[in-house]
This record gives C-alpha cells, sequence and structure tokens, in this order.
C-alpha cells in the first residue's frame, strides 16, 4: 500500500512540475515577429519638367573660321522612369546666342569692310534616355535641330543682310543631379550638324555647331513642394 501511495504522490508531482512549467512558457515574453526590411527607395524621375540654361557654343563653316559666343534659354521636357535605374523621356529647349563667324575684316581707302555670320536662335526637339544612380542621372539625346541665322555686310557706302532658318540633327550627353525636392542640376555637351544647305549657311560647305550647358529644372509632382 504505501508503494502505490508513493507512485501517486509521484505521479502528482511530475503533473504539477509540467502544469508550472507551460504556464511559465505562457507567461514568458514573445519575441518580435520578424520583419524584412522595406526595399530601398530611389528618387523618382517621372514627371513634367522647366528649365533655364546658360552655356557657350563654337560655330564651324567649313570655310576654316570658326565663331564662338554665349547662348541661353529655357526648356521643357517630360521624364519617365521605366525601372529603378531607366529614364526616357522627350525634350524641347530654345536657345538665344550671341555666337558669331567673323567671315571678313578689311580696310580700305574709304573705311573698314565687314562680314560676318550670326547664329540668333537655336531649337531642338529631342528624346532623352538616360541610367539613374538614384539623385544622378546620366543620359544622351537626339533629334532634330533648327537654327535662325543671318548674314551680313557692312561698306563705307552702306551694308546689307540676310537671314533664313536651317534644319539639321543634333546629338547630346549629360548628367544631372537632383538636389533638393524636385530640383535638379545639369551639365550637357550638344553637337549640332546642319549639313550643306548653300541656300541658309552661304558657304555650301558642311556647317557644324558645338555647345556646352549648364541647366536648372523644376520637375512638378516630385515629394515636395516648391522648395
Amino acid at each position: 500500500m504505501s508503494k502505490y501511495r508513493l507512485t501517486m504522490f509521484g505521479l502528482a508531482a511530475v503533473m504539477l512540475t509540467s502544469v508550472s512549467a507551460v504556464s511559465e512558457a505562457a507567461d514568458a515574453p514573445r519575441a518580435p515577429a520578424y520583419r524584412p526590411p522595406p526595399p530601398p527607395l530611389y528618387y523618382n524621375w517621372t514627371g513634367l519638367y522647366v528649365g533655364v540654361h546658360v552655356g557657350g557654343g563654337w560655330a564651324d563653316l567649313g570655310i576654316g573660321d570658326t565663331g564662338s559666343g554665349f547662348l541661353g534659354g529655357g526648356q521643357v521636357g517630360y521624364n519617365y522612369q521605366i525601372s529603378p535605374q531607366w529614364v526616357v523621356g522627350v525634350e524641347a529647349d530654345v536657345s538665344g546666342t550671341g555666337i558669331k563667324n567673323n567671315l571678313l575684316t578689311a580696310a580700305t581707302p574709304f573705311g573698314p569692310v565687314t562680314a560676318d555670320f550670326k547664329w540668333n536662335t537655336l531649337t531642338t526637339l529631342t528624346s532623352r534616355f538616360g541610367y539613374a544612380f538614384d539623385t544622378w542621372l546620366v543620359y544622351g539625346k537626339v533629334g532634330g535641330a533648327w537654327a535662325d541665322v543671318s548674314a551680313s555686310v557692312s561698306t563705307p557706302f552702306g551694308g546689307a543682310s540676310a537671314g533664313g532658318t536651317g534644319s539639321g540633327w543634333v546629338v547630346g550627353v549629360g548628367a544631372e543631379y537632383a538636389f533638393r525636392n524636385n530640383w535638379s542640376a545639369k551639365i550637357e555637351y550638344n553637337h549640332f550638324d546642319f549639313g550643306s544647305d548653300s541656300g541658309t549657311f552661304v558657304t555650301g560647305n558642311s556647317v557644324t555647331l558645338d555647345a556646352v550647358k549648364a541647366g536648372l529644372n523644376y520637375r512638378f509632382g516630385g515629394p515636395g513642394g516648391l522648395f
């Protein structure tokens, strides 16, 4: 009989210990559930933008003379980011310029004779394609180009001038940095080729122009307000 009681007592003790252990386990603080880290955030280049630019250019009329001067104007465009890295878009810009080719300077007994060729405005409509490194965008561009130009001759007895619009193509490369909310700054190189339109460019030779521009863009619809 004593052995039976001892056995029952032992079983009761084991059961009490088990219940106590289960209760302590239930009351123990639980470790927080594991949550994967959020995906990395990238700057979004998608949106309509407007901006301004300044720079300089140099033009070759194919007659051994290279003219140069300043340029400045504005641009409007739209970017679409098709992945975290790739960006495509379209852009139009217009620049007024002071680029001038001096064709002739001669002294005569009656006074000087001069002839020059002026690049009044440059207009482009291009597609853009780029690769984004978060807030940095490296891009290329290609499209059509138009130049409003004029040629003038001045003599001691008077002068004459004529002008026109030449068409051609442009290619370019650039880099743009988004430095604050919707604002970005860029630097860009463009090469223009207007062929050999003798009606517009007088010389009949291949006419080219190169330009370097620095610009500032504001993109609508970004994360913040104006500033």
